[in-house]
């Protein structure tokens, strides 16, 4: 982006570059700080808020779920990590019901979160697509085996722990930075793809790097 006097404003537009004002560059950079804060945006009472406008049954559910399983600040602490990543919560109702169906099996909150990413695929899928189209960069088969057996499991195969060798780790953040840096000098719009059981830990370690890179399985 370059500043330029409004003068230029027709001569650039017709050079086809895109114009912004001062108050539409200043609109845009508070969306963008604002979108970046909005897990620390979310309060317990605007969390509440949003369930009492749930229909009926589902704030039934809801109240079910984090009496028995999750609890009302943990079901927060799900919706703070979705709004993180910049997933949408506004389908609460879906949401709620993949909650409901994982709650009861695992405790930790990435693993819930997990399973209501994959509930809400198409959704987060349609809201990184342009044109119907998802461009992705793949970790490559390398670092997904890596990344898989960097994972220490228990007894009843549930992730319990992400142990990989920090030389290793070292060398797949300048990997990672070489091949994405590649893309977004294009210009292009694309995710990062992983395997499902190591995306939470890959996506860890990438927004150190590019914080607001998507990072699917």
């Amino acid at each position: 982006a370059y500043s330029v006097l409004e003068t230029f404003a027709e001569d650039l537009k017709r050079e086809n570059f895109t114009f912004a004002d001062n108050m539409s560059v200043l609109l845009t950079h508070l969306s963008e700080v604002i979108r970046n804060n909005l897990p620390q945006l979310l309060s317990y009472k605007d969390m509440k808020a949003l369930l009492e406008r749930l229909d009926p049954e589902y704030r039934k559910l809801a109240d079910e779920i984090c009496t028995s399983h999750i609890s009302y600040p943990g079901l927060q602490a799900v919706l703070k990590l979705l709004l993180a990543e910049r997933v949408s919560i506004r389908n609460l109702h879906l949401i709620i019901e993949a909650i409901a169906e994982i709650a009861p099996h695992v405790r930790r909150t990435e693993q819930i979160v997990e399973h209501v990413r994959i509930r809400m695929a198409q959704q987060i899928c349609g809201d990184l697509s342009e044109g119907g189209t998802l461009k992705v960069l793949r970790l490559g088969n390398r670092w997904d085996l890596a990344f898989h057996q960097s994972l220490k499991r228990d007894a009843k195969g549930e992730v319990r722990e992400f142990d990989i060798d920090p030389r290793q780790l070292e060398e797949f953040g300048q990997d990672a930075t070489k091949a994405i840096r590649k893309h977004l000098e294009a210009g292009e719009r694309f995710v990062l793809v992983t395997a499902p059981d190591a995306r939470p830990y890959v996506r860890m370690i990438i927004e150190r790097l590019f914080t607001t890179l998507p990072v699917l399985s």
